[in-house]
This record gives structure tokens, C-alpha cells and sequence, in this order.
């Protein structure tokens, strides 16, 4: 190993609970152990280390929510990329441990806030942009800021009653859920993400956007942005495999 070279130490978390908000995704919250404190930055990901039939196996898993007092962070799980691995985790009880290192990825909010921030994911990518916005709106954050996520059916909007809320009691944050595959009786967007960034955020003045989905998602996203005049440096993104 080189000098120098950071050492992300080991971290034991209990599990408290699992539960499922759509067919397509669960949820698992952790508390760190022993009374060792996790510090992290909205946006960044753990590496859970599995041993299995005498292997180690590490999973990388963006965190969900911002930091707690209570020392507690929350994982969101793909059942549609379901694993072995994930499989393992969906299986776990309530009080087991597992092992984990980080914080890792430059993923993360800049401080202080731009003009326009505006978050762009789809299906489990939101999972570090909840995070996110969590930080973002736990202090007057009077900035325009825009969420634009994308799924295929209503019933996938993971998290819809929080942002629903947090559009309610904040006028400068825009909650726009757009389905590709919705039911008849669904009255909002329709559509790609794509359609939607052009539509609202075209010729924003100090906009920084945020990303996060599939490869192929945050390719055509940054593409578009491009087109549309925006920079590099105007756009963070991470990608889900």
C-alpha cells in the first residue's frame, strides 16, 4: 500500500427494521455499534463486507438518508436487480450486525447552495438524493430547487409522501414524478426524465444539477444538459450498476 494512502476503518451496524414501500424496492436502517460515530456527506456510499460460504464479498450501497443524531442511516435495495448478495441482506432479522467501511464519493451537495439546484434520478437512484434534500431542507433554504424522478408505474415513486410534503411546506421546491409505463388513471407526467429537464429547466441562470441512475440514464441526461449550454462543471452525477 502507498504512504499515504486513506484507510477506511471498520464499522459494525445492527440492523433495527426492514420494510418495503413499493414491489420493487426495500428498505433497511441501520444504527452504528458500539458508540462509534459514522460521519459522512449526503450522497456518499458504504461498502458492506458479506462473508458467505467462506468468502468475503463487498456490495457498494449509496446511504439514504442525511446524518442523525441517533446515529442511524437508512439502504435502499433494487428487488428487480435482485442478488445473492441482496438476497442475503433481504433475509437478515431485526438486531443482526454486519460490517461495513467508508464514507466513499465525491458525490455530494455543494455548500453553499447554487441559484437553482436541481436533482434528476430514476427507480433506487434517488436514494443518495433523498439524503440530499434532507440536508438541504433542514434549515430555510429559500433557493428554487427541483426534483425530477423517474420510474415506470406510480406505485414505484419511492418516497412520494415526503416529497409531496416538503413541496407542500416549501413554494421553492418542485416535485416532478414522470412515469414511462403509468396506468390510465395516473394524471401526471408521462414520459422520461429527459422530457421533463427540458421542459422545466431550460435557460436556468446558476443552475447545478445532480444525478443519479442507470450508466446509460446519466449519459443521455449529461448529454442533454450540454446541449442545453450547461457545463461540466455544472453537473455532479453518480452512477448505479
Amino acid at each position: 500500500m502507498q504512504s499515504g494512502t486513506l484507510i477506511h476503518p471498520i464499522y459494525h451496524a445492527v440492523l433495527r427494521r426492514i420494510w418495503g414501500s413499493s414491489e420493487r424496492a426495500k428498505h433497511l436502517e441501520f444504527e452504528v455499534a458500539n458508540g462509534k460515530e459514522f460521519d459522512f456527506r449526503p450522497g456518499q456510499f458504504i461498502a458492506l463486507h458479506i462473508y458467505r460460504n467462506g468468502q468475503q464479498h463487498i456490495r457498494a450501497f449509496s446511504i439514504a438518508t442525511a446524518h442523525r443524531a441517533d446515529n442511524c442511516f437508512e439502504l435502499c435495495l433494487n428487488l428487480k436487480r435482485e442478488g445473492d448478495i441482496s438476497r442475503w441482506l433481504l433475509d437478515l432479522k431485526a438486531g443482526s450486525t454486519v460490517k461495513f467501511t467508508g464514507p466513499y464519493g465525491v458525490f455530494r451537495l455543494h455548500h453553499p447552495p447554487d441559484r437553482v439546484s436541481a436533482f434528476i434520478a430514476t427507480g433506487t437512484g434517488i436514494a443518495p438524493i433523498r439524503a440530499m434534500l434532507q440536508e438541504l431542507y433542514r434549515r430555510d433554504h429559500p433557493e428554487e430547487t427541483w426534483l425530477i424522478f423517474g420510474v415506470q408505474r406510480e406505485a414505484d415513486i419511492l418516497y412520494r409522501d415526503e416529497f409531496e410534503k416538503l413541496a407542500r411546506e416549501n413554494p421553492s421546491f418542485h416535485f416532478v414524478p414522470t412515469l414511462s409505463r403509468p396506468d390510465p388513471e395516473w394524471k401526471g407526467h408521462i414520459g422520461y426524465v429527459q422530457q421533463q429537464i427540458r421542459k422545466y429547466l431550460c435557460g436556468k441562470q446558476g443552475l447545478h444539477a445532480y444525478i443519479c441512475g442507470t450508466p446509460r440514464m446519466v449519459e443521455d441526461v449529461r448529454r442533454l444538459f450540454r446541449g442545453m449550454g450547461y457545463g461540466p462543471e455544472d453537473v455532479s452525477y453518480e452512477k448505479f450498476e
